[in-house]
C-alpha cells in the first residue's frame, strides 16, 4: 500500500476529527480519505479510530501510531520540500569572461530548454579555478591538456585583411631588412596566456625569425583595437574571428588549439554533474568548439 498517503490521511484525520473535514484539507474525496485509512489499519493489523460517536476519535493504538505517522508525513513533506529547492537552484558555471554576449545568450537559452536554471559566472582563467575552489561556482570551463580536454577549438590568426583561406606562417611576420614600418604584431587574450599556447606560440616564432615582442599580451578590447587600426592580428578562434568581424586563417606549421576540461566543486551534487553533461554540447557551441570523443 501507499504508506505516505495513508499516513496523511490517519494524520489529518486525527487532527479534525471528521473524514470530511479531513478529505478537504488533504484535497481527496471523502471516500478515498476512508479508503486510505482502512487500507492503513488492514496493514498495521488495528483500528485507529472509534467511528461509534459523530465525532472521530483515534483508538488507544491510534494514539501510539499517530506520532509516527506525523513523523512520515513531515519527512516526505522535507524531502519534496528538498527536491523543489535544489531544482529551482542555479547551476553556476564560470566561463571565460570574453565569451560573446550571443554565445553566453545561446548558452543560457539551451539550458531552459533543457529545463535548466543556468547561471553563467564570466571571470579570466585563473579566477575561474578559485570560483570553483571557494565554492562561489559549481563548475568552471579551465584549460587543459589534450588529453584532458572534453572541448576543443583551433587557434588562428584573425586579422583586418581579406580571408584567403591559406595558412599564415610566423616567419611570413618576421621583419625583413630594408621593410619599412613597425613589424607586425600578434595579440594573445589572457584566455590564452598559458603555458600551452602563449608560451608554446612564442618560442616558435622566436625560432622563427620574430623578435620576441611581437607577441603581445592583452585583454580582449585593446587587443582588438590594435588589430582593427594596424596590420596587427589576434590569437583567435574561427567563432571568435566571426564574432569579432575579422577574417581568420590557420596557423602554418604549428597547431594551437584552445582546450578547456570541467573543473568541478569538490562534494557537488551528482544531479549537478548531470545537468553539466547535459549541457555538453551547448557548452562547445558557446565555445565553437568540438566536444572531444570518449
Amino acid at each position: 500500500m501507499d504508506i505516505e498517503s495513508g499516513c496523511r490521511a490517519f494524520v489529518a484525520v486525527s487532527e479534525r476529527r471528521s473524514f470530511t473535514g479531513a478529505a478537504s484539507a488533504i484535497g481527496v474525496p471523502q471516500p478515498v480519505v476512508s479508503r486510505r485509512v482502512a487500507a492503513l489499519e488492514a496493514h498495521l493489523g488495528g483500528t485507529l479510530f472509534d467511528r461509534t460517536t459523530r465525532e472521530v476519535f483515534p483508538t488507544a493504538l491510534g494514539r501510539r501510531l499517530l506520532p509516527a505517522a506525523q513523523r512520515v508525513v513531515d519527512a516526505v513533506d522535507d524531502l519534496r520540500a528538498t527536491a523543489a529547492t535544489q531544482e529551482a537552484a542555479p547551476v553556476r558555471l564560470a566561463v571565460p569572461d570574453d565569451m560573446s554576449p550571443t554565445a553566453t545568450a545561446t548558452l543560457i537559452g539551451d539550458a531552459q530548454q533543457e529545463g535548466i536554471l543556468l547561471r553563467v559566472v564570466p571571470a579570466p582563467p585563473a579566477r575561474r579555478a578559485e570560483l570553483v575552489r571557494d565554492s562561489l561556482a559549481d563548475a568552471a570551463l579551465v584549460a587543459a591538456t589534450t588529453g584532458a580536454a572534453r572541448w576543443t577549438a583551433p587557434l588562428g590568426l584573425g586579422g583586418c585583411g581579406p580571408d584567403g583561406g591559406a595558412r599564415t606562417y610566423l616567419d611570413e611576420l618576421a621583419p625583413r631588412r630594408g621593410e619599412g614600418g613597425p613589424a607586425r604584431r600578434v595579440w594573445v587574450t589572457p584566455e590564452d596566456d598559458n603555458a600551452l599556447v602563449g608560451d608554446f606560440l612564442v618560442r616558435h616564432a622566436v625560432a622563427a625569425g620574430c623578435l620576441p615582442g611581437q607577441v603581445r599580451v592583452a585583454p580582449l578590447v585593446p587587443g582588438l583595437a590594435a588589430v582593427t587600426t594596424s596590420a596587427d592580428l589576434l590569437l583567435c578562434t574561427p567563432a571568435q574571428a566571426r564574432e569579432l568581424g575579422l577574417s581568420w586563417t590557420a596557423l602554418g606549421g604549428i597547431d594551437l588549439a584552445r582546450t578547456y576540461r570541467l573543473e568541478r566543486r569538490a562534494g557537488g551534487l551528482a544531479a549537478v554533474d548531470a545537468v553539466l553533461d547535459t549541457l555538453a554540447a551547448a557548452v562547445a557551441l558557446a565555445l565553437g568548439a568540438a566536444e572531444v570523443a570518449g
